[in-house]
């Protein structure tokens, strides 16, 4: 029988003055320094980086309309997910969870499908920062097929 061990760095941070109620604060670190947290973080900055370009060249197009609201809706859960990771003392549940492995699987395929789209619709005059945010679209699906990868296999990748 095999058993394995599970450590969690947890800092509380405890403020009082005077006659207020105490406010204690919960950080779970062990999330973010994981590979799953670090990826989920590249993702979030990847996700607002293919949003600003797209908002800013490609929107016009409506694969840049498609690509626009995927990175959005991808990069705002992906920050609820950081967030509840980090505040929550369970937050290490999260990673293990049927959802989180779809999340990355759709997000892959979705962000493949609008990146491919937008690079696909391009002519000759269009702006490079709408050639950008295909190809940072594409590099956050391949992030997310790594991510599904390290969720499927672990980290004896």
């Amino acid at each position: 029988m095999s058993s394995s061990t599970t450590t969690v760095r947890q800092t509380t941070t405890v403020t009082s003055s005077g006659s207020s109620p105490v406010v204690a604060l919960s950080v779970n670190t062990t999330f973010l320094t994981s590979i799953g947290g670090i990826l989920t973080l590249l993702e979030l900055v990847l996700g607002i980086i293919v949003f600003s370009l797209c908002y800013q060249y490609a929107a016009g197009a409506h694969s840049g309309i498609f690509l626009l609201l995927i990175s959005f809706a991808y990069w705002l859960v992906s920050l609820y997910i950081l967030l509840s990771a980090f505040l929550s003392a369970s937050g290490t549940l999260l990673p293990n969870t049927f959802f989180y492995f779809l999340f990355h699987v759709f997000g892959a395929f979705l962000s493949a499908a609008g990146g491919i789209a937008v690079l696909a619709q391009l002519s000759r005059y269009s702006h490079s920062g709408t050639i950008a945010a295909g190809a940072m679209g594409l590099i956050a699906a391949i992030c997310h097929v790594v991510h599904v990868a390290f969720i499927y296999k672990g980290p004896k990748l």
